[in-house]
């Protein structure tokens, strides 16, 4: 190829071409590389005029030749993460999943440790993260929160991406029923009824069902607190469990009974509801709410009782009874924080429900919460809420106001995203 380019602009333009060459090379060149370098440099020092105008083409071609490699060589793709598969003893396994009690570590220092008998895989890594699918059972995630970090985890029709967090998350695919604990950081869950996805963030716990489409977000559970056992050995002490497991209690060798003593004998007793709810002992409260009349257990129990017979109604997925219990907490405790909350479980329990009239009165709970609570911890939700219902009622002037009040008040928050691509639309 042939130019009628000015000499000087040719030379211009090649000596700046060669300058982009030089700034490329980040790392010092190897002696071969160097000498070919210096080269190519003489050989274009030495060219006459005539002939830089009849092979600007070419001399172009050359220089970018030379400089490619290097440029590749000294600035490479980022090389995939590692991983390897661990038994519970630590031994590695060579599959790339676990059905029984176990861990994945990964080489950024990230990990995941699988329940006994749940079943998860890798089923895809790059130097970025890796994506993972839990086919049944219970994992407990810790991700490294790094720079451009993309994580994900498959559970069902379900996907929780992630960059940087610490979780637990539980699949059942009998009842094709989700669970996730949200420790530190925050997620944002893909699938069955999500929208554009329900952001969850640290302290909070979200049940979903594949089957029903119901969803429920809500405060996670305190962690469980176990009873003292002075007299057991260290390696018997127990350790705390998920919300949503039974702790088991480990007798001591030295402990002296005739009979072993049941469970329910030992713990039911000094338990207050409170307390069963963080052992996630949901059922138990339930029970003994039947076996006290209901009536009489909305009329009469105490705020914190009132409220933990609502969280277990709704962890039990029993939500005719959790609304009972959250509209008598409102209607009995109105200025305790439990009362003021109560407006915000009310509005996911009736988001959960099929047809335009239950998500109307979705927002109108969300919206009382938002007005009684003008720095409250769930305020980022509420307003995350219902800028999704109004985006799924097709309300595009709601949408965007909600959008522009969210994006003031959390500018970074786990619904930013999604707002500010409503405002720029000019929805």
């Amino acid at each position: 190829m042939t130019t009628s380019l000015d000499p000087q602009d040719s030379d211009r333009a090649l000596d700046h071409l060669c300058e982009l060459a030089r700034a490329s090379f980040t790392d010092e060149l190897s002696d071969r590389e160097q000498a070919g370098w210096n080269r190519l440099e003489a050989k274009l020092s030495r060219r006459s005029r005539p002939r830089r105008v009849l092979v600007f083409g070419l001399g172009l071609a050359a220089v970018a030749a030379a400089a490619l490699p290097l440029a590749l060589r000294l600035r490479p793709t980022p090389p995939s993460l590692g991983f390897r598969v661990v038994d519970e003893g630590g031994v590695a396994q060579t599959a790339s999943n676990l059905a029984s009690a176990g861990r994945i570590e990964f080489s950024d220092g990230s990990q995941i440790n699988v329940a006994s008998e749940a079943r998860a895989s890798v089923t895809a890594i790059d130097a970025r993260g890796a994506h993972i699918r839990l086919e049944h059972g219970r994992l407990s995630a810790r991700f490294v929160q790094l720079p451009n970090a993309s994580w994900s985890v498959a559970a069902g029709p379900y996907q929780v991406l992630v960059t940087g967090t610490a979780f637990d998350v539980s699949w059942a695919p009998d009842a094709r029923a989700l669970e996730l604990w949200l420790r530190h950081g925050s997620v944002l869950v893909k699938g069955p009824n999500t929208g554009q996805g329900i952001a969850v963030v640290a302290g909070q716990h979200l049940q979903a069902s594949a089957a029903t489409g119901q969803i429920v977000l809500d405060a996670m559970a305190p962690a469980p607190v176990q009873p003292a056992a002075p007299t057991a050995p260290a390696d018997l002490a127990p350790t705390p469990s998920p919300p949503s497991e039974r702790p088991s209690i480990r007798e001591s060798p030295r402990t002296q009974r005739p009979t072993p003593t049941p469970r329910s004998a030992i713990l039911e007793p000094s338990l207050t509801w409170p307390q069963a709810l963080a052992r996630g002992d949901f059922q138990r409260i339930l029970d003994e709410g039947a076996r006290r009349g209901l009536d009489q257990v909305i009329a009469n129990a105490t705020s914190a009782d009132l409220a933990a017979f609502a969280d277990a109604a709704r962890y039990g997925r029993r939500n005719d009874l959790a609304q009972r219990a959250l509209l008598a907490q409102r209607q009995r405790f109105p200025q305790t924080l439990p009362g003021r909350d109560a407006a915000f479980f009310l509005g996911t329990i009736d988001e959960a429900r099929a047809g335009r009239e239950a998500q109307m009165s979705a927002l109108r709970w969300y919206g009382r919460y938002l007005a009684e609570n003008p720095s409250g911890n769930l305020r980022g939700q509420a307003l995350g809420r219902r800028l999704a219902i109004f985006e799924s009622l097709h309300d595009r002037s709601a949408a965007r106001e909600t959008a522009v009040q969210y994006l003031a008040q959390f500018p970074a928050g786990p619904y930013a995203s999604n707002a500010r691509r409503i405002v720029e639309s000019g929805r």
